[in-house]
């Protein structure tokens, strides 16, 4: 991406929030959900247009109920229920009473054909279910039904050389985001980004991808060895509507964490049209590494982790008139 990058300035929620840096942003019914702000909680819930806390939701354990390794799988269209993966291999459900407020109403259990760790878990609006694993195949990605069983496989190694097939998927880890049923994935670990569309029929096709920054790595059959001096990290968060997909991205030498752990975090933002065009590049203050998007779409909200945590308002149309 060697386009030059445009300073942009956003507001910063005023209200202070008590979580740790590793916390993780979702926005889901006009609220923030900050996945494990402490070592207690599963989720801190904030109001979206103060930042203020409306609530905690979930506990950390293993109690019927509780959660070990949580993470925001989404919301029902209709915003009715939360799905909130409890990882390895559960879904925990919660039913909407209000604003903020939900109610655990069951946990299910995902059904997979062999024996795998899985490491995320997305839900799109049509009911289906995407999961990344750490482990090996041609096919990096899982589809699972509203029952959370196994449907198919699909996607590949999005890099050049690999003749076997992949027994280990830890370089692959990346993020991924939805709307409608449109999916994006794009890798932590180097500039690969591509979306999927999936049918209510359980149809998968690939629309577009993109090696936007490819990896500096050995390759070995089926494994990768990233050089870390070479390589620059990728992209750390997705946001996407009918219009636009966001991401912010890293493209800082992986070997910068060895010293200092938060030196990879993204402080550039980009913008792609939904068919996959690079619209624009553009530069933030605070380090920050997920984004979320109003339901309107007219603001962008970057989860800011240094040098303070804060949430950090963004006017979408300011973004991409920017210069």
């Amino acid at each position: 991406m060697d386009i030059p990058s445009i300073p942009i300035q956003g507001t910063i929620l005023e209200e202070e929030i008590i979580s740790s840096h590793e916390g993780i942003m979702s926005l889901i019914d006009s609220c923030f959900f900050i996945c494990r702000p402490n070592f207690k909680d599963a989720f801190l819930v904030l109001d979206e247009a103060t930042g203020k806390e409306i609530t905690k939701l979930g506990s950390i354990g293993e109690g019927p109920g509780e959660f070990t390794l949580p993470v925001m799988a989404g919301g029902s269209s209709n915003g009715d229920t939360l799905y909130i993966a409890n990882r390895p291999n559960k879904v925990h459900l919660y039913v909407r009473k209000g604003k903020g407020d939900y109610q655990y109403l069951e946990t299910k259990t995902i059904h997979l054909e062999r024996m795998e760790y899985v490491t995320d878990v997305h839900r799109i609006s049509n009911g289906y279910y995407v999961l990344t694993t750490l482990s090996g195949g041609h096919e990096f990605f899982i589809l699972l039904d509203a029952n959370l069983r196994e449907v198919k496989r699909f996607g590949h190694h999005p890099v050049e050389g690999m003749t076997a097939e992949g027994n280990d998927f830890m370089r692959f880890q990346g993020r991924m985001t939805s709307y409608k049923n449109s999916f994006y994935f794009a890798t932590l670990e180097f500039g690969y980004i591509t979306r999927y569309d999936i049918s209510n029929n359980g149809d998968v096709t690939l629309i577009w991808e993109k090696m936007v920054v490819p990896p500096a790595c050995n390759v070995y059959e089926a494994n990768l060895a990233i050089r870390a001096h070479e390589n620059r990290d990728g992209f750390y968060g997705l946001a996407a509507n009918d219009k636009y997909l966001f991401a912010t991205y890293s493209g800082i030498p992986y070997a910068a964490a060895d010293t200092d752990p938060s030196a990879c975090v993204p402080k550039t933002l980009v913008a792609f049209s939904t068919s996959g065009e690079l619209l624009g590049k553009y530069a933030f203050e605070n380090k920050s590494g997920r984004v979320c998007l109003s339901k309107d779409g007219r603001y962008l909200y970057l989860w800011n982790l240094h040098p303070e945590t804060a949430i950090e308002r963004f006017n979408v149309e300011d973004i991409l008139n920017s210069k």
